[in-house]
Protein backbone atom coordinates (compact mmCIF):
# COMPACT_ATOMS: atom_id res chain seq x y z
CA UNK A 1 0.00 0.00 0.00
CA UNK A 2 2.66 2.54 0.93
CA UNK A 3 4.08 1.72 -2.56
CA UNK A 4 0.95 2.72 -4.36
CA UNK A 5 0.65 5.98 -2.14
CA UNK A 6 4.18 7.22 -3.57
CA UNK A 7 3.87 6.12 -6.74
CA UNK A 8 0.59 7.98 -7.25
CA UNK A 9 2.27 11.04 -5.70
CA UNK A 10 4.51 10.41 -8.88
CA UNK A 11 2.40 10.29 -11.07
CA UNK A 12 0.29 13.48 -9.87
CA UNK A 13 3.80 14.76 -10.00
CA UNK A 14 3.82 14.67 -13.99
CA UNK A 15 0.31 15.28 -14.18
CA UNK A 16 0.29 18.47 -12.66
CA UNK A 17 3.49 19.66 -14.08
CA UNK A 18 3.44 23.63 -14.58
CA UNK A 19 0.24 23.84 -12.78
CA UNK A 20 -0.74 24.73 -9.23
CA UNK A 21 -1.51 21.97 -7.11
CA UNK A 22 -4.39 22.02 -4.11
CA UNK A 23 -4.71 18.71 -2.30
CA UNK A 24 -7.34 18.29 -0.25
CA UNK A 25 -7.70 15.58 2.44
CA UNK A 26 -11.09 14.85 2.79
CA UNK A 27 -11.61 13.73 6.83
CA UNK A 28 -10.79 10.80 8.39
CA UNK A 29 -7.15 11.30 9.06
CA UNK A 30 -7.01 8.69 11.73
CA UNK A 31 -8.73 5.65 12.44
CA UNK A 32 -8.71 6.00 16.21
CA UNK A 33 -10.05 2.99 18.49
CA UNK A 34 -12.66 2.18 16.16
CA UNK A 35 -14.98 -0.82 16.14
CA UNK A 36 -12.05 -2.27 18.47
CA UNK A 37 -10.42 -3.71 15.92
CA UNK A 38 -7.12 -5.38 16.47
CA UNK A 39 -6.14 -5.23 12.68
CA UNK A 40 -4.51 -1.90 13.06
CA UNK A 41 -0.20 -1.15 13.49
CA UNK A 42 -1.17 1.18 17.11
CA UNK A 43 -4.55 2.21 18.64
CA UNK A 44 -3.14 5.59 20.26
CA UNK A 45 -4.29 8.31 18.85
CA UNK A 46 -1.29 10.54 18.72
CA UNK A 47 0.93 7.84 16.95
CA UNK A 48 -1.75 7.26 14.55
CA UNK A 49 -1.44 11.02 14.19
CA UNK A 50 2.34 11.06 14.09
CA UNK A 51 1.75 8.27 11.16
CA UNK A 52 -0.42 10.40 8.79
CA UNK A 53 2.14 13.52 9.62
CA UNK A 54 4.85 11.82 7.94
CA UNK A 55 2.94 9.31 5.45
CA UNK A 56 1.59 13.00 4.26
CA UNK A 57 4.85 14.90 4.09
CA UNK A 58 6.47 12.00 1.98
CA UNK A 59 3.50 12.48 -0.47
CA UNK A 60 3.81 15.93 -0.80
CA UNK A 61 7.38 16.30 -1.16
CA UNK A 62 7.18 13.21 -3.90
CA UNK A 63 4.47 15.16 -5.73
CA UNK A 64 6.46 18.39 -5.77
CA UNK A 65 3.97 20.22 -3.44
CA UNK A 66 5.56 23.86 -2.71
CA UNK A 67 3.78 25.82 0.10
CA UNK A 68 4.71 28.88 -1.73
CA UNK A 69 2.47 28.41 -4.51
CA UNK A 70 0.37 25.40 -3.68
CA UNK A 71 -2.81 24.60 -1.32
CA UNK A 72 -3.68 22.02 1.15
CA UNK A 73 -6.70 21.68 2.86
CA UNK A 74 -8.30 19.26 5.55
CA UNK A 75 -12.00 18.30 6.10
CA UNK A 76 -14.07 16.86 9.62
CA UNK A 77 -14.20 13.20 9.33
CA UNK A 78 -15.93 11.14 11.41
CA UNK A 79 -16.09 11.69 14.96
CA UNK A 80 -15.88 8.34 16.45
CA UNK A 81 -12.27 7.94 14.41
CA UNK A 82 -10.81 11.42 14.55
CA UNK A 83 -12.11 12.89 17.67
CA UNK A 84 -10.65 16.29 18.05
CA UNK A 85 -7.21 15.62 16.26
CA UNK A 86 -8.41 16.98 12.51
CA UNK A 87 -7.50 20.83 13.44
CA UNK A 88 -3.99 20.06 15.38
CA UNK A 89 -3.04 17.80 12.27
CA UNK A 90 -3.93 21.18 9.59
CA UNK A 91 -1.89 22.98 11.96
CA UNK A 92 1.23 20.70 11.15
CA UNK A 93 0.45 19.98 7.78
CA UNK A 94 0.37 24.23 7.32
CA UNK A 95 -3.27 23.45 6.08
CA UNK A 96 -5.47 26.57 4.87
CA UNK A 97 -7.10 28.32 7.68
CA UNK A 98 -10.76 28.18 8.41
CA UNK A 99 -10.98 30.67 10.74
CA UNK A 100 -9.08 30.10 14.12
CA UNK A 101 -9.17 26.29 12.99
CA UNK A 102 -7.49 24.69 10.01
CA UNK A 103 -10.00 22.75 8.98
CA UNK A 104 -13.16 22.98 7.46
CA UNK A 105 -16.46 21.14 8.19
CA UNK A 106 -17.80 21.93 4.20
CA UNK A 107 -14.84 23.46 2.24
CA UNK A 108 -16.08 25.97 -0.48
CA UNK A 109 -13.32 27.13 -2.95
CA UNK A 110 -12.86 28.69 -6.41
CA UNK A 111 -10.54 27.27 -8.70
CA UNK A 112 -10.57 29.41 -12.24
CA UNK A 113 -14.25 30.69 -11.45
CA UNK A 114 -15.18 27.14 -10.73
CA UNK A 115 -17.22 26.55 -7.44
CA UNK A 116 -15.83 23.28 -5.74
CA UNK A 117 -17.54 21.97 -2.99
CA UNK A 118 -15.39 19.42 -0.28
CA UNK A 119 -17.66 17.29 2.54
CA UNK A 120 -16.33 14.13 4.17
CA UNK A 121 -20.19 12.64 4.31
CA UNK A 122 -22.33 12.06 1.14
CA UNK A 123 -24.07 9.42 -0.58
CA UNK A 124 -22.80 5.71 -0.90
CA UNK A 125 -21.78 4.49 -4.71
CA UNK A 126 -24.20 1.96 -4.50
CA UNK A 127 -24.15 -1.25 -6.12
CA UNK A 128 -25.02 -2.98 -9.63
CA UNK A 129 -27.57 -2.11 -11.31
CA UNK A 130 -28.11 0.87 -8.67
CA UNK A 131 -24.99 2.08 -8.79
CA UNK A 132 -24.30 5.67 -8.91
CA UNK A 133 -27.81 6.41 -7.97
CA UNK A 134 -27.69 7.84 -4.71
CA UNK A 135 -25.28 10.12 -6.04
CA UNK A 136 -26.69 11.22 -9.18
CA UNK A 137 -30.18 12.02 -6.46
CA UNK A 138 -27.56 13.85 -4.21
CA UNK A 139 -26.29 16.07 -6.58
CA UNK A 140 -30.03 17.13 -7.76
CA UNK A 141 -30.70 17.67 -4.55
CA UNK A 142 -28.31 19.90 -3.85
CA UNK A 143 -29.02 21.80 -7.14
CA UNK A 144 -32.49 22.40 -6.71
CA UNK A 145 -31.45 23.79 -2.64
CA UNK A 146 -29.47 26.11 -4.61
CA UNK A 147 -31.96 27.22 -6.92
CA UNK A 148 -34.59 27.75 -4.34
CA UNK A 149 -31.77 29.68 -1.72
CA UNK A 150 -31.19 31.26 -5.22
CA UNK A 151 -27.71 30.81 -5.01
CA UNK A 152 -25.15 29.90 -7.33
CA UNK A 153 -24.88 25.73 -7.48
CA UNK A 154 -22.06 24.42 -7.32
CA UNK A 155 -19.99 23.21 -10.15
CA UNK A 156 -18.16 19.86 -8.49
CA UNK A 157 -18.55 18.36 -5.49
CA UNK A 158 -16.86 15.55 -3.55
CA UNK A 159 -17.41 13.25 -0.93
CA UNK A 160 -15.36 10.47 0.68
CA UNK A 161 -16.32 8.16 3.62
CA UNK A 162 -17.97 4.81 1.79
CA UNK A 163 -14.48 3.32 0.69
CA UNK A 164 -15.80 2.84 -3.25
CA UNK A 165 -15.34 5.85 -5.48
CA UNK A 166 -18.01 7.11 -8.28
CA UNK A 167 -17.94 9.68 -10.24
CA UNK A 168 -21.38 11.15 -12.61
CA UNK A 169 -22.73 14.32 -13.72
CA UNK A 170 -26.54 15.97 -13.32
CA UNK A 171 -27.15 18.34 -15.69
CA UNK A 172 -30.19 20.96 -14.62
CA UNK A 173 -32.30 23.65 -15.99
CA UNK A 174 -31.50 27.18 -15.16
CA UNK A 175 -33.60 30.29 -16.09
CA UNK A 176 -30.55 30.99 -18.70
CA UNK A 177 -29.89 27.25 -20.53
CA UNK A 178 -28.02 24.46 -18.33
CA UNK A 179 -25.93 23.90 -15.50
CA UNK A 180 -23.92 21.03 -15.54
CA UNK A 181 -22.86 20.02 -11.98
CA UNK A 182 -19.95 16.75 -11.51
CA UNK A 183 -20.08 14.67 -8.12
CA UNK A 184 -17.27 12.09 -7.00
CA UNK A 185 -16.91 9.90 -4.43
CA UNK A 186 -13.29 9.44 -3.50
CA UNK A 187 -11.81 6.04 -3.05
CA UNK A 188 -10.24 4.79 0.69
CA UNK A 189 -6.72 4.32 1.98
CA UNK A 190 -7.71 1.47 4.05
CA UNK A 191 -7.64 -1.62 3.55
CA UNK A 192 -11.33 -4.06 4.51
CA UNK A 193 -10.87 -4.63 8.00
CA UNK A 194 -13.37 -7.67 9.86
CA UNK A 195 -15.96 -5.10 10.82
CA UNK A 196 -16.09 -4.31 7.15
CA UNK A 197 -16.67 -7.40 6.30
CA UNK A 198 -19.41 -7.29 8.56
CA UNK A 199 -21.11 -4.12 7.12
CA UNK A 200 -20.48 -4.65 3.60
CA UNK A 201 -20.09 -8.18 2.66
CA UNK A 202 -19.22 -9.31 -0.85
CA UNK A 203 -17.72 -5.88 -1.29
CA UNK A 204 -14.23 -4.88 -1.72
CA UNK A 205 -12.34 -1.59 -0.27
CA UNK A 206 -10.89 0.61 -2.90
CA UNK A 207 -7.82 2.15 -2.09
CA UNK A 208 -6.27 4.84 -4.06
CA UNK A 209 -6.31 8.52 -5.34
CA UNK A 210 -8.44 10.61 -8.09
CA UNK A 211 -7.34 13.96 -9.09
CA UNK A 212 -9.05 16.10 -11.58
CA UNK A 213 -8.21 20.06 -13.44
CA UNK A 214 -10.09 22.54 -13.68
CA UNK A 215 -8.10 24.35 -16.49
CA UNK A 216 -7.73 28.52 -17.08
CA UNK A 217 -10.63 28.74 -19.35
CA UNK A 218 -12.68 27.24 -16.78
CA UNK A 219 -13.19 23.74 -18.47
CA UNK A 220 -13.74 20.76 -15.56
CA UNK A 221 -11.63 17.49 -17.09
CA UNK A 222 -12.85 14.69 -15.94
CA UNK A 223 -11.07 12.97 -12.88
CA UNK A 224 -7.98 10.45 -13.22
CA UNK A 225 -8.29 7.20 -11.10
CA UNK A 226 -5.89 5.09 -9.75
CA UNK A 227 -6.37 2.05 -7.51
CA UNK A 228 -4.66 -0.72 -6.19
CA UNK A 229 -5.41 -4.27 -8.06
Amino acid sequence: MFAHWMNCAQELRKARARKKLIIVHNGDAIDGNHHGTPQLVTMLPEEQVKLHTELMKAFMSECGFSHAKDKIYYTFGTEVHVDSTEDGIGRQMRAQPNGNVNVFNELRIKVNGRRLWFVHHGPNAGRGVNQGNALRNWLRDIFEECKQENIAPPDFVVSSHVHKPYYTVHVGRMDQGYHMLHGMITPSWQAKTRYGYKVSPLQKNKIGMQWFEVTKQRQIIPPVERLMR
